[in-house]
């Protein structure tokens, strides 16, 4: 895991990043207090400001994550070892291994909010790989496990699945469809206040304009875009505004300021040595030189493409990028048979169980109602201990699943939900077997009285 983190000295940004990051961890010892810190601060920072991550966020949470040996904080730290391998460094295969490793992690809390984060994540790195419906299927999972509306996160992640949904339709060329989601985005981004989803809106908001023959309306969002640059410090969270931009640009005969685009685009790229970035502005560069015919740069960012192109769609990363694809696809379906069989078992248990009790249930009232039965209190116990332990084995299929979300499948806290559950039941079994035992005496009275009347006035009629 280090070594993937560590290959590079961090920027002037990340040093100041990291040091406001220790400023806010000043004095707190406590882990699960520190990992929220860091996941909260990075957040506000990289998400909603157009910030950046450093390489030792994710070193830090994934240590935590390990010391607390807590599944699901370690799925928020693969998280977020994806996303910066992705955005920071353009390593997408590297990513994808870590937001795959995610999701069951996520998945075994039924964790909604990080569920589709990973899968809005993955997405993005499909989109990076061109590979649209790879993206969409993803995009689409991500919004089926979005958090519940009345979640404090349900906006944050709502966000992310309108800004990929309108990505993804203003790639297919669905021009309508990527308005829609676009002009949502712009929506919910200002409710956030989020800088960097406000930027996201703009730009793509340009884009389908542009698309449409609208140059006027494009170039409006798109100068608001270009406005706001200088405030996102997260050199990835620009690759798309640039792309967007330099082909308008490209499309409307502005070459030179195409070409200040790009080298900005470049600029960034070697900053960061992230690749996503450097191949896109050599693409750029080459149509730029190209159209003013200076052969020998166009032939030299050509080049530079072609070697990016390689190092990026390798054959050995399209097979390593499918192979996790397919395991995942594999995994999906296994998890899905896993769920399906142990719902199927649990309903058939609660009903035997149901069945048990109900028949525990007549036999004790039969045994209290009936006039020719005088039974032992000894019997009515034995039968009410045995519905007791069947009414709590009842509760226990019923609430499980309820249970293992609540705890986070912690067998400490488990053990104390079945504990309080039962010291519910049992008082509650202490005064109905009062009242049977009560009950059954008094009818044993009854029975008795009846049958020694029956006795006298047999012998009185014997006198007689």
């Amino acid at each position: 895991m280090q070594s993937l983190f560590a290959q590079e000295p961090i920027s002037k940004q990340e040093k100041e990043f990291a040091d406001s990051l220790s400023i806010k961890l000043a004095g707190i010892t406590n882990p699960i207090e520190r990992f929220s810190i860091i996941v909260k601060f990075s957040e506000n920072n990289l998400v909603l400001n157009g910030g950046l991550a450093d390489s030792a966020t994710p070193i830090r949470l994934i240590q935590l994550a390990r010391q607390l040996k807590n599944d699901s904080l370690l799925a928020i730290s693969y998280n977020w070892a994806g996303s910066y391998l992705a955005f920071n460094k353009g390593d997408n295969t590297a990513a994808l291994e870590y937001y795959f490793k995610a999701i069951p992690l996520a998945e075994k809390f039924g964790d909604k909010r990080r569920i589709s984060s990973l899968y809005f994540d993955i997405s993005l790195i499909y989109f990076l790989l061109q590979n649209n419906e790879e993206a969409f299927k993803n995009i689409r999972r991500g919004g089926e496990n979005l958090p519940d509306p009345s979640s404090p996160m349900y906006n944050f992640m709502l966000v992310q699945y309108q800004r990929n949904m309108a990505k993804y339709y203003l790639q297919i060329h669905q021009d309508d469809s990527a308005l829609h989601y676009s002009q949502a985005l712009t929506e919910t981004s200002a409710g956030l206040k989020s800088l960097s989803f406000q930027y996201g809106a703009l730009y793509l908001n340009g884009s389908v304009y542009a698309q449409m023959g609208d140059n006027e309306m494009a170039e409006v969002y798109f100068k608001k875009a270009e406005a706001m640059t200088n405030q996102i410090r997260n050199t990835s969270g620009k690759l798309d505004f640039f792309e967007s931009y330099i082909r308008f640009l490209l499309a409307n005969k502005q070459i030179y300021k195409a070409h200040e685009e790009a080298d900005q685009l470049m600029e960034l790229g070697n900053l960061d040595n992230n690749n996503n970035l450097k191949l896109s502005a050599a693409g750029f560069m080459q149509q730029i030189f190209d159209s003013l015919h200076r052969t020998d740069s166009a032939y030299y960012y050509s080049k530079m493409k072609d070697d990016l192109n390689a190092s990026i769609f390798s054959q050995n990363n399209i097979n390593r990028v499918q192979g996790m694809a397919f395991n995942e696809q594999l995994r999906t379906i296994e998890d899905n048979a896993r769920k399906l069989e142990e719902f199927r078992q649990r309903k058939e248990n609660i009903q035997y169980a149901l069945i048990a009790l109900g028949i525990l249930t007549l036999l004790i009232l039969y045994l209290l109602l009936s006039r020719s039965f005088i039974t032992n209190v000894r019997i009515i116990e034995f039968f009410g201990v045995i519905a007791l332990l069947i009414v709590f084995e009842f509760l226990n299929l019923l609430l499980h699943p309820f249970l293992e979300r609540l705890t986070n499948n912690s067998p400490i806290l488990m053990l104390l939900a079945l504990v309080c559950i039962a010291s519910l039941l049992v008082p509650l079994h202490h005064n109905v077997e009062k009242w049977a035992t009560h009950t059954l005496v008094e009818k044993n009275k009854a029975i008795r009285l009846s049958q020694a009347k029956k006795t006298i006035e047999k012998l009185e009629k014997k006198e007689i």
